[in-house]
């Protein structure tokens, strides 16, 4: 078990003051973030049959009650742990009271939206704050406190962002994720539920093909299809469901440079791996060897760059896939290509690797060329064009932007 620091959380937490409206998906780690930062607040957590439980107190509490707590303890902040199961008259007597003390955590996305949005009772009296992954930034720096290799250490920060997966940490990262066929289904199947979705074949199927390199529309409604999951082959018939699980934060999509496509991913490179290991192995019935759980680390390691480097540069990730040309790595400020690169995750990078990589990014003159690799020493040959970015590096250059 490993306590993670959330630097980047905590510095944009602190410039609100309550009320605030917190919000993630599940297992993001809002309650523990939240403790830890209102420590002195009374926290009560609404149960699934609306009971309140008074933590401070070790007791149940009734509904009547926990509002005159709110209003008596003005003075102290009171933290309502998934407020949506409350009484739906919960909304209306916040806006009549405008208590300036509550923090309010929910895992329901579309309540949270709905209640930032137009036509909310309580629109205007919050600031909203979002609970995603843990930044990129942030398990980097804490994680390369623990970990010196610089290979396990990107590897094991790609997945350690998920909390979930931070109280088996240590214990080798393959047999932390043998854990997943245990964890994902349940997990996914809370989202859903607290979504007030259904978890049909249809948006399984999306998910699978997703974690099978299926990245566009065409080829998303292509393979539901292939698999009888929808009557005919027509993007349209699949972009609401896009829409809800880019919604519910589980789809993540990264826009083509100087197009107009679209590139889908699951945003958790933990569920993405549960969902590529059970459709090409069936994981879920299944008990693996430990070469089968590395196969995807090499396309999950370039996501964890591509946020990364945008975060680090302050700029917004892009694709480049052309009929001649393939480009992963690629970030914009204001609409202009800046930074063009490629990671290379492996031991060994050699010349002629090397030669293509410098022709292939010959074409963007005007653009700064990266190459991602875990140390200088896997280079056979110093690129004469082309910036290497090594782990060391890479650490020292998060540890300086966030001074």
């Amino acid at each position: 078990m490993v306590i993670v620091k959330r630097y980047v959380d905590e510095s944009k937490m602190a410039k609100l003051k309550p009320p605030i409206l917190v919000y993630g998906r599940r297992k993001t780690g809002k309650t523990f973030f939240v403790k830890s930062t209102f420590r002195d607040a009374i926290y009560l957590f609404v149960r699934r049959d609306r009971s309140i439980y008074y933590e401070s107190r070790g007791e149940l509490i009734g509904y009547d009650e926990m509002k005159r707590l709110v209003e008596e303890r003005d003075e102290r902040i009171v933290v309502i742990d998934e407020f949506h199961r409350l009484p739906e008259d919960f909304l209306e007597w916040i806006h009549m009271k405008s208590p300036k003390n509550l923090v309010l955590v929910t895992s329901t996305l579309h309540l949270a939206k709905r209640l930032i949005g137009k036509g909310s009772p309580i629109l205007g009296l919050f600031l909203d704050y979002q609970m995603r992954l843990i930044d990129e930034r942030d398990i980097l720096v804490n994680l390369s406190e623990k970990i010196g290799n610089p290979r396990e250490l990107i590897e094991n920060a790609v997945y350690m962002r998920e909390p979930i997966l931070l109280r088996w940490f240590g214990g080798g990262l393959v047999e932390i994720l043998k854990n997943l066929r245990y964890v994902v289904p349940s997990l996914v199947g809370e989202i859903f539920t607290e979504e007030e979705k259904e978890l049909s074949k249809r948006y399984e199927g999306i998910l699978r093909a997703l974690s099978s390199g299926k990245s566009t529309l065409s080829e998303i409604s292509a393979y539901l299809y292939s698999n009888r999951l929808i009557d005919r082959q027509d993007i349209s018939s699949i972009k609401p469901y896009m829409k809800t699980l880019i919604d519910i934060g589980t789809v993540e999509r990264i826009p083509e440079y100087s197009g107009k496509r679209y590139y889908y991913f699951i945003h958790s490179p933990m569920i993405d791996l549960y969902y590529y290991l059970d459709e090409k192995y069936n994981l879920s019935e299944t008990e693996l060897e430990d070469r089968y759980f590395i196969e995807k680390f090499p396309v999950h390691v370039e996501q964890f760059f591509r946020g990364l480097i945008a975060k680090v540069l302050g700029m917004r990730a892009f694709m480049i896939r052309k009929p001649d040309v393939e480009i992963n790595l690629a970030f914009a400020d204001h609409k202009k290509l800046k930074v063009v690169g490629e990671v290379k995750w492996k031991g060994n990078v050699g010349r002629g690797e090397i030669r293509k990589m410098e022709e292939k990014f010959s074409r963007y003159r005007s653009c700064k060329k990266i190459l991602v690799v875990q140390s200088e020493d896997c280079l056979d040959f110093e690129p004469r064009s082309i910036e290497v970015w090594d782990v060391k590096r890479i650490v020292n250059m998060v540890r300086e932007s966030s001074k």
